[in-house]
């Protein structure tokens, strides 16, 4: 990491700068604010709400975020698109893992399906009790603004953690096949499932990214998303980036926040772009490196055909025997 953070360094004070204008915004804002509530550990009891009156939240995404929510206020969240909504699809793989894998069935309860566009919206409906349509109307941070997809993403992102609600996020090319939650330390402000330990972190391409992550509720994570907002005035490729990404480039800026970062164990997630996945230990696999849908469809159905299989064997031995996977098989590792 040394490497990088000579790289990293001048920008130093342009991060100070901004998070000097941040403070002086919130400071001197006679707008309708909310307020950020920590809400401490997994298993502590929840807070009250505590959100000011504000006729620009969405009361559709307020009554979601309560029906969906764990006893601790957290959510957990994942977006699609129509290309991965419908029948036979990467979101009816994704909901089939919940169904199959080791105690994470009761975890559909707690899950918001975020839908990016009409078509995916009305799928999503059909399939699964709770769903909401993200667009450039459907939040107070994004009326009257033309927003990109990850700018959009990460504006629902603070919006959510400035209700009051913690963020276990979820890619829907991920599947679950032993709860993740369970290796989230509550005591940080995020919890990811992120490579950083490559030999090139000078290259973010570099950096593998599971596709999980949690946000704790609390003012450190909210300051992080107002940062983001002025960074992509200041350097509109860094909107690109995904959490994992940013979590290597701008590390100065989590220390400043005192931003505390957990990275899941390795052996906790897993995906294509890997060559060996060990199903003792493995709770998420991603499929990524794959070129398109059809393959990616093609091996995540073989991913879970194999999970079934190793499971019923298990069942019947009473141990764990070595087991190879079929999937990737298209993909490339």
């Amino acid at each position: 990491m040394a490497a990088l953070r000579k790289i990293k360094s001048p920008y130093c004070i342009i991060v100070l700068l901004i998070m000097l204008i941040i403070f002086l915004l919130s400071y001197n804002s006679c707008n309708p604010t909310t307020e950020t509530v920590d809400t401490g550990a997994l298993n502590s009891q929840p807070p009250a709400d505590k959100i000011v009156a504000d006729s620009r939240i969405n009361n559709s995404l307020l009554q979601l975020l309560r029906r969906t929510t764990m006893q601790d206020r957290t959510v957990i969240i994942t977006m699609v698109g129509q290309e991965w909504a419908s029948p036979g699809s990467v979101l009816d793989l994704f909901l089939e893992s919940f169904c199959i894998g080791e105690e994470t069935k009761h975890l559909l309860n707690h899950l918001l399906i975020v839908a990016l566009d009409s078509k995916a919206f009305q799928y999503c409906k059909t399939v699964h009790p709770h769903c909401f349509y993200l667009s450039n109307s459907s939040t107070r941070y994004t009326k009257k603004k033309q927003l990109s997809l990850p700018q959009l993403r990460n504006k629902f992102w603070q919006e959510v953690i400035e209700l009051a609600y913690s963020v276990v996020f979820t890619e829907v090319d991920v599947m679950w096949l032993r709860n993740p939650i369970l290796q989230v330390d509550c005591l940080k402000e995020m919890t990811i499932a992120c490579d950083v330990y490559s030999d090139d972190l000078q290259n973010i391409s570099y950096v593998k990214d599971g596709g999980f992550f949690y946000l704790k509720s609390n003012a450190i994570t909210s300051e992080y998303f107002k940062y983001q907002d002025m960074t992509r005035i200041l350097f509109p490729d860094s909107q690109n980036r995904t959490l994992c990404e940013e979590t290597v480039v701008n590390e100065e800026l989590f220390e400043t926040l005192s931003l505390r970062v957990n990275y899941m164990e390795q052996d906790r997630y897993g995906g294509f772009c890997q060559q060996n996945i060990n199903m003792d230990t493995i709770c998420t696999v991603r499929a990524n490196c794959c070129d398109d849908t059809e393959s990616k469809l093609h091996d995540l159905k073989l991913l879970l055909e194999d999970w079934r299989s190793f499971t019923k064997k298990n069942s019947l031995r009473g141990s764990s025997p070595p087991y190879t996977w079929r999937a990737h098989s298209i993909c490339k590792g």
